[in-house]
């Protein structure tokens, strides 16, 4: 399972080098028609949590973003977002078998408040005058909190995970997303936006040894947002 896991990251991480790689070699030809154009993007959605509580990705809660998009070229731009949300599930009565004939019983519930950080490429499969249909790949940080049903921290209670279990709570992300968004006569463009927040973490419910499922956790956002020009469409003449 662990090798699975490594190449899956590792995939990830081609998929990254191979935007930036690509981004040059747009640059390069394409360097007539290059828009010089900076947005804020202002999003407003709903975060959704995959892990060891519950099934499947659980109900939506609030999340919002802001970010700057910086449109180098007519293919590959670059943005920087703060993301700011929360996620929770809760299984009643969940248990694990830890082997030794006594099952223990981590946290049955949490909620977790996040804030994240990252640096993204977005790469535009359809590009139009009018409209973009892009898909985005990210690399950053987040920061997340688990909570009990208290408002208490989960991480200060070591006897909802096995003995000398610890964590951070900050890891590495590496968003992966998929676009649209449409642009009004006045420069202004809205869209939706939906991915996955990809995760290195398997502690954003603070239950990993004691977890009954492979992997790390993971957040489904959905979002719409609206893009603000701050400098609008200038090209190059020759």
């Amino acid at each position: 399972m662990l090798g699975y896991f490594f190449a899956l990251k590792q995939r990830q991480l081609y998929i990254i080098l191979l935007l930036f790689l690509l981004g040059k070699q747009v640059t390069a030809q394409d360097s007539t028609a290059v828009v010089k154009a900076k947005e804020i993007v202002i999003g407003l959605g709903s975060s959704h949590y995959s892990g060891d509580l519950g099934s499947g990705y659980g109900s939506g809660q609030i999340m919002g973003s802001i970010g700057l998009a910086i449109n180098e070229n007519k293919r590959l731009n670059s943005h920087i977002i703060l993301q700011a949300g929360a996620i929770r599930a809760n299984e009643l009565d969940y248990s694990y078998d830890d082997g030794t004939g006594t099952n223990t019983t981590p946290n049955e519930s949490f909620n977790t408040a996040y804030f994240s950080l990252n640096f993204a490429l977005h790469l535009n499969l359809i590009d139009r005058d009018k409209f973009k249909l892009y898909l985005s790949q990210g690399i950053g940080f987040i920061r997340y909190t688990p909570k009990d049903e208290n408002g208490k921290a989960l991480s200060d209670q070591s006897t909802t995970r096995a003995l000398g279990e610890t964590y951070r709570n900050m890891s590495i992300m590496i968003p992966s997303q998929l676009g649209f968004k449409y642009y009004l006569p006045n420069g202004y463009a809205v869209g939706v936006q939906t991915g996955f927040a990809n995760s290195l973490t398997d502690y954003l419910d603070n239950i990993s040894q004691w977890g009954k499922k492979d992997g790390n956790d993971n957040i489904f956002i959905t979002q719409i947002q609206l893009n603000i020009p701050i400098q609008f469409d200038a090209h190059e003449n020759n």
